[in-house]
C-alpha cells in the first residue's frame, strides 16, 4: 500500500548516503581492515548504511527500478561491501548498467553461479554482450551445472545465434544440461522459431531419457499450441492424495501450495542457530561449524537462503528461493527447494559450500516437479519423489486430471536418472 511513498523516501536517503565522502557504517560498528571481496551480499560491521538501503530498494523490483541511477552511483563507489548489493539491485531492476559487472563475475569461478543467475534474470537486456561468453561456457564448462545454467541463461537472453548450440545440447552427455537446453528452446524468447523447434520438442516428449527434459518439452508444446499435452508417464489425480506424502505437509494458499518437512527443532543453547532472529519461522536451520544455514520459504512470494555467523550474514539466494530441507549427500550440504504452484510443481537442489572463507550457493540440479519425499540410498545418492501436479488438482482433486509423478536418483556429479519400481535406474 505504501511502497511508492517508501521508495521515494528511500531513494532520497540512498542519495544522501552516497553524497558522503566516506561511506557511513551502522552506529557502533567498525571495519578495522578491508574485508575480502565477495560476489554475495554480506552484511556485517564493514557494510555501509547505503547497502542496507539499496537492498530494500531492490526488493521492490518494479517501483524500486526508479532508483537505478542511485544504484549505479552506489556501484561506482567501488566499496567491497556495497558493490555486490548495488550490482544485484541493478540486476533486479533489469538495468543494462548491470551487464558489464555481471560479465566480470562470470569470469571468476567463485562468482559464476551468481553471475549465471543474474544473466538469466536480465534476459534480453544482456543481449548480445552475454551471448558469446555463455556459448563458450556451455561448450567448455567443467561441471554439468555450469553448462546447464549457461543454457538456461541463453534461453532468457534469446539470441538466435544460440539456437544451434542449444539444439545440440538437448542430447549432451549430462542430464542436467539436456533438460536446461530443452527449457531454453521452449522459452518465450524463441517462439518465433516454433515451426522448426516443434518437431524436436515432440521427439523429446516421447523418446528422451530425461524426465525433466520431457517435462520441459511438454510445457513448451503447451505454450506454443495452447492445448494441454498429456505426459507419457502420468497418474490420475482421483487416485492420488498428496496432502500427506512421505512426511511432507502441504500448506495451502489461494495461489500456491508449500511443501514443508517437519518444522526444524529448536536449536540448543550455545548453538550457532540459537541466536538467529526469527528462527521460529524458518524452514531450514542447519549448523555448519560456527555458522548456521537459515532458510525462509514464503511460497509464491519467494524466500531467502542465508548463512548467519557471529556479527555477519551472507545472503546466498533471494528473492525466489523456496528452501524446504537440508540433506548431506556425499559430504556435501544440499538444500531441497520446491513449490507446487498454479501451473505445476517446481523443484531444485542447491549446493552450499565455502571457499576461502566465503559462502556460496550453487544452483545444482533441476527436479521434474515439486519434491514430495527424499531418502539417501545405500550408495549415498539422493533419491527424490516429485510431482508436477497442478494446484487445482492438488486442492480440488479434480477427477480425470493427469499429472506426471517421478522418482529420480541424483548422483554425486549431479546426474539425474529415473528409478524403476524395483529400485533400478
Amino acid at each position: 500500500m505504501y511502497t511508492e511513498m517508501f521508495v521515494t523516501r528511500l531513494r532520497t536517503l540512498l542519495a544522501r548516503e552516497l553524497e558522503e565522502p566516506t561511506l557511513r557504517r551502522p552506529p557502533g560498528m567498525s571495519c578495522p581492515s578491508a574485508p575480502a571481496p565477495s560476489c554475495e551480499a554480506v552484511f556485517d560491521g564493514c557494510t555501509p548504511r547505503a547497502a542496507y538501503v539499496a537492498s530494500v530498494l531492490a526488493a521492490h523490483v518494479r517501483l524500486g527500478a526508479k532508483a537505478a541511477p542511485e544504484a549505479l552511483q552506489a556501484l561506482q563507489r567501488a566499496d567491497v561491501r556495497l558493490t555486490p548489493v548495488a550490482l544485484q539491485a541493478l540486476v533486479a531492476f533489469g538495468s543494462p548498467a548491470a551487464v558489464p559487472g555481471v560479465l566480470d563475475q562470470l569470469a571468476v569461478p567463485e562468482c559464476r553461479a551468481r553471475a549465471l543467475a543474474s544473466l538469466a534474470s536480465l534476459g534480453a537486456v544482456a543481449r548480445p554482450a552475454a551471448t558469446e561468453p555463455l556459448l563458450r561456457l556451455l561448450a567448455t564448462g567443467k561441471e554439468g551445472w555450469e553448462r546447464a545454467r549457461a543454457a538456461e541463461a541463453l534461453g532468457r537472453v534469446g539470441d538466435a545465434a544460440a539456437l544451434e548450440a542449444l539444439r545440440q545440447a538437448v542430447y549432451a552427455p549430462h542430464s542436467e544440461v539436456q533438460a536446461a537446453a530443452v527449457a531454453a528452446l521452449g522459452s518465450y524468447s524463441f517462439h518465433a522459431y516454433a515451426e522448426e523447434l516443434v518437431p524436436l520438442l515432440q521427439r523429446v516428449v516421447t523418446t528422451h531419457a530425461s524426465p525433466v527434459a520431457r517435462s520441459h518439452a511438454r510445457l513448451a508444446l503447451e505454450g506454443l499450441s495452447g492445448q494441454e499435452v498429456q505426459p507419457a508417464e502420468s497418474i490420475d489425480c482421483a487416485d492420488l492424495s498428496p496432502r500427506r506424502a512421505g512426511g511432507w505437509t502441504l500448506h495451502e494458499g489461494h495461489t500456491s501450495v508449500q511443501l514443508h518437512w517437519d518444522k526444524p527443532k529448536a536449536p540448543p543453547r550455545g548453538s550457532p542457530c540459537a541466536s538467529v532472529p526469527g528462527r521460529d519461522s524458518a524452514s531450514v536451520l542447519e549448523v555448519m561449524g560456527e555458522a548456521c544455514l537459515v532458510g525462509w520459504d514464503d511460497g509464491e512470494f519467494g524466500g531467502t537462503l542465508e548463512v548467519h555467523e557471529a556479527g555477519r550474514v551472507t545472503v546466498l539466494e533471494e528473492p525466489q528461493a523456496n528452501p524446504l530441507v537440508v540433506v548431506r549427500m556425499h559430504g556435501t550440504l544440499v538444500v531441497v527447494d520446491g513449490l507446487a504452484h498454479m501451473f505445476g510443481g517446481a523443484g531444485s537442489l542447491v549446493r552450499v559450500d565455502a571457499s576461502e572463507g566465503r559462502w556460496r550457493a550453487t544452483p545444482w540440479v533441476t527436479l521434474p516437479g515439486a519434491p514430495m519425499a527424499y531418502a539417501l540410498d545405500e550408495a549415498g545418492d539422493l533419491v527424490v519423489g516429485t510431482t508436477n501436479q497442478r494446484l487445482d488438482a492438488v486442492v480440488c482433486g479434480r477427477a480425470g486430471t493427469f499429472a506426471p509423478a517421478h522418482v529420480v536418483r541424483v548422483t554425486e556429479d549431479g546426474r539425474l536418472a529415473p528409478v524403476e519400481p524395483d529400485g533400478r535406474p
